[in-house]
């Protein structure tokens, strides 16, 4: 009977540790992003919120597929920013998740300190989704300040894919690549800066922190509208009242002498033409075409037209309307998956004045994001302006439901995008070939038309990375410094996110940054700053 009662119970820890998640067995949970050594405020939108101040103490979470609910339980301690108490939390949320897969999850029972509120949103991870994995952006409004702290509990509910059509598996040696070898987009490991890149830097989540303030907080701080320069501008108008009082009396005495003498001054008063006159001679030193020279000129006009831009391609059809591919890249790059994909091969199609081109559609790995594709069509326009004879040729993006891509250990969730180089023989157009020859930049190879590209590209503000081999980056340098430009704030920035890696010999990776309206998205950490050079 002993023996009976004893296997029984074995056999229960062993259930009860193999349970699946989501059916309310509880799972811990971590920090999203490393804690910052100290506190620090961030403007999210009209508030401001306090990062760091917050630490975890163990804490679990549970979600019951059968009602819905998910609960968050454990210890928190805070950090005050003003009174530089620290607080011990027991927390206790619970919530439902809606259609959306998200959760409003306030209290249960009473936090413990006088008013102070807590409160958080669940946002789910899963298929359909299924809240198994998740994370969970918890706010404390104390003291008239807004604490943020996110956490996440992730398991991989992913499937895995087909493999796509014609995937070719070979191995092959990137220090001795051959002039001219077409496609080897499927066969790059990424094996050099995968586990750094995609593991040690991941940052948070984008979650929408405003939104959340609104809705999930009863209690929190006025949105800080700043009334103080608002009170300066009347200060400063004051002065300019005494101004036209000094110009009035050195006005009135040449009319006085000249009114009585001829009508003609009168007609002179529109010689305020004058200053219109001068405006056009004020605007030939803003153009200043020959300090623009022929790189230049490109590049300014194309940081320009950016910033006017919003990031809609503005010729595209409802289908691919901004409001309607919303939250579509979710979790990171690396295990993530994507929803309501844009196809970018049916953009192609639609519009061919963007310049792109989709190099085996066969594999089905043309999907992306409505920010991806924004950006692709402005470099496929580009790539027209700077290299006419060329179109802005792509490989693997991601599949259409995103997860796992053949060998790759990125290109999972729509923000990834594999682009060939530019070269001078045509020969090289037809597919992916190699920027090296014997260790060496190929003469073929468009450095110029390349850099261009890229400065244009990095000055959108949407790419978060693009790898690249270590000679070739070099040579971008090279060609950078010896323009006189390295010192720009574009190239720097440009060369601060050209990152390099071994396997990059034929084509470029492009990876792009998670919007704002991508709030299940994970974004990386930022390169480190400077050129590496």
């Amino acid at each position: 009977m002993g023996r009976l009662l004893s296997s029984l119970l074995i056999l229960g820890l062993v259930l009860s540790g193999c349970a699946p998640r989501g059916n309310g067995f509880p799972a811990s949970v971590r920090d999203t992003a490393p804690m910052p050594e100290q506190a620090q405020i961030r403007v999210v939108g009209a508030y401001e919120v306090v990062e760091g101040a917050t630490q975890l103490q163990g804490m679990e979470v549970a979600y019951d597929k059968g009602t819905n609910k998910i609960t968050l339980q454990g210890k928190l301690s805070l950090k005050t920013l003003d009174s530089k108490q620290t607080i011990p939390l027991d927390v206790s949320l619970q919530g439902t998740t809606d259609m959306q897969g998200f959760s409003v999850m306030k209290p249960v029972g009473s936090v413990g300190v006088a008013d102070l509120e807590i409160a958080a949103k669940a946002t789910c991870l899963g298929v359909a989704n299924d809240c198994s994995s998740n994370f969970i952006d918890i706010y404390i409004s104390y003291e008239d300040r807004i604490y943020h702290h996110q956490v996440e509990s992730v398991e991989d509910t992913m499937t895995m894919g087909e493999e796509p059509k014609d995937a070719d598996e070979t191995v092959t040696d990137p220090n001795t690549p051959a002039q001219g070898e077409d496609f080897a987009d499927e066969d790059h490991d990424e094996d050099e800066h995968g586990e750094m890149d995609l593991t040690e830097e991941q940052g948070a989540y984008v979650g929408d922190i405003e939104n959340d303030i609104e809705k999930v907080l009863e209690v929190k701080p006025k949105p800080k509208t700043s009334p103080s320069p608002k009170q300066e501008t009347p200060k400063k108008d004051e002065p300019k009242k005494d101004d036209p009082k000094k110009e009035t009396p050195k006005q009135e005495t040449p009319p006085k002498k000249e009114d009585p003498k001829k009508v003609p001054p009168k007609k002179d008063e529109p010689k305020k033409e004058d200053p219109k006159k001068e405006d056009p001679k004020k605007e030939t030193p803003k153009k200043d075409e020959p300090k623009k020279q022929d790189p230049k000129k490109d590049d300014d006009k194309d940081e320009d037209d950016d910033k006017d831009e919003t990031p809609v391609v503005t010729t595209q059809p409802p289908k691919f309307d901004l409001l309607a591919k919303l939250d579509q890249a979710i979790g990171p790059v690396n295990s993530g998956k994507l929803e309501r994909a844009t196809d970018i091969l049916g953009y192609q199609k639609a519009y061919p004045e963007t310049n792109l081109r989709i190099l085996r559609p066969e594999r089905l790995t043309h999907f992306g994001t409505i920010e991806m594709a924004y950006l692709v069509a402005k470099m496929g326009k580009y790539t027209r302006a700077i290299a006419p004879a060329h179109s802005l040729r792509m490989g693997d993006l991601s599949r259409k439901n995103g997860g796992r891509l053949g060998s790759h250990k990125s290109h999972t969730n729509g923000l990834d995008a594999d682009i060939a180089y530019y070269f001078k023989a045509d020969k090289n157009m037809t597919g992916f070939s190699s920027a090296l020859k014997g260790g060496k930049p190929l003469g073929d190879w468009m450095v110029a038309q390349q850099w261009k590209l890229l400065k244009y590209t990095v000055s959108s503000k949407f790419v978060d990375r693009i790898f690249i081999h270590p000679t070739l980056k070099k040579s971008l340098c090279t060609y950078a410094q010896n323009q006189g430009e390295i010192k720009t704030d574009l190239a720097v920035e440009t060369l601060r996110r050209l990152v390099p890696e071994v396997n990059h010999y034929n084509h470029f990776h492009m990876r792009i940054k998670c919007s704002k309206s991508q709030v299940r998205c994970r974004q990386m950490v930022d390169p480190k700053p400077g050129t590496g050079c």
